[in-house]
């Protein structure tokens, strides 16, 4: 690939924190107070130190595969079938996070702030957006994320200090009233959300510079701190067992917003927030899905990905009620944890492997 159409390790950083933040600051926390409710902050903190040492896996694939392209050099180290496996599910797996954001975001929209605008509206006006965007290549994803996402944390600062007089962080306490059971079904799914991370094997080749472990570690806490603090702040300011039934808890806290006493309902910025997330993590996770495909002549990408993005919209309308939604998510990001997680390991020990034959070191 020519450098010139290669991210920075700095711009993939942001692309991942706008990705993968995004599940974890929104879809994630109403599953984790509906499981484990006032330990769910707790399971949180489990997960992320797990995490923590999960990390290590993509970093050794990453130095063992010479930041090259996954699928290529499983082609040529293990074989074409198991890559072609590989390759499949990987597709799979990031298309599937570019249905469920889109859900999510559509759902919302409908819910909170255009309840009169059919859906069909809303996501298509959306999927145009990131349809464009998609097929301009991952720079322009990435210059969008480095324009977004100051904005998106200065915005989450701002509520977080606007909210903080009715907080009462005495209600986080006590700890472990929940059963264990609770508490690890939480941890998987805070783990699930984390494990997203694995994104950054499909892109790697995508990048100038080399990729170091305490750039993994970074991102990773960066990902539980932002399932960390909405959670928290969800329990303290409406209490475990509110927050636990709220559909969207991290929007809930913009309606607390005041400042002053002439100027309040400043949650029209949820809405930056959440659509810049959610566009680039549709966007990420489309272009993705045609890079692992390993689709390299630009007319059959351009088409590729105009299909992609028309098989995205049709799945977003699907008439699907939030609570059998719900109940699918519930199981979706138990089931991922463990793939990736059991994959991840696969290949990481394939690479070790492989490089022990050829006399490479880490």
């Amino acid at each position: 690939m020519n450098s010139s159409s290669k991210i920075s390790v700095l711009q993939m950083g942001m692309l991942l924190i706008m990705t993968v933040g995004l599940a974890n600051h929104v879809t994630l926390i109403p599953l984790l107070l509906q499981t484990a409710k006032r330990d769910s902050w707790i399971a949180v903190i489990g997960a992320f130190a797990l995490m923590v040492a999960w990390t290590w896996v993509p970093f050794v694939i990453i130095r063992k595969t010479g930041q090259t392209n996954l699928i290529e050099w499983l082609g040529s180290h293990i074989g074409p079938w198991f890559a072609s496996i590989v390759k499949w599910t990987a597709a799979l797996y990031l298309f599937s996070l570019a249905v469920i954001s889109l859900r999510e975001t559509t759902t919302w929209t409908k819910v909170t702030y255009l309840p009169q605008t059919p859906l069909i509206v809303i996501a298509a006006c959306f999927m145009l957006l990131c349809w464009y965007t998609t097929n301009r290549g991952v720079q322009s994803i990435a210059i969008s994320a480095g324009i977004l996402l100051p904005f998106v944390v200065a915005l989450g600062y701002f509520v977080m200090g606007a909210n903080f007089q009715y907080k009462r962080y005495i209600l986080l306490f006590p700890l472990f009233t929940n059963d264990m059971v609770s508490i690890v079904r939480c941890m998987i799914y805070a783990g699930g959300g984390m494990i997203e991370l694995i994104m950054i094997l499909f892109m790697q080749h995508l990048l100038k510079g080399s990729v170091k472990w305490r750039h993994l570690l970074f991102l990773i806490t960066v990902m539980a701190g932002l399932t960390l603090g909405p959670l928290m702040g969800s329990i303290a300011a409406f209490g475990p067992e509110q927050a636990a039934v709220l559909r969207y808890p991290a929007y809930e806290q913009w309606r607390l917003v005041t400042i002053g006493d002439y100027v309040a309902h400043v949650d029209f910025f949820s809405i930056y927030q959440w659509l810049s997330g959610s566009f680039i993590r549709i966007s990420l996770s489309v272009f993705l899905t045609v890079e692992v495909l390993q689709i390299q002549s630009k007319q059959k990408r351009v088409i590729t990905t105009n299909l992609l993005c028309l098989l995205l919209f049709i799945a977003g309308l699907l008439p699907v009620t939030d609570m059998t939604y719900i109940a699918y998510i519930h199981k979706y990001y138990s089931f991922t944890f463990f793939i990736v997680l059991f994959g991840s390991l696969l290949l990481a020990g394939l690479a070790v492997f492989k490089n022990k034959k050829t006399g490479r070191r880490l």
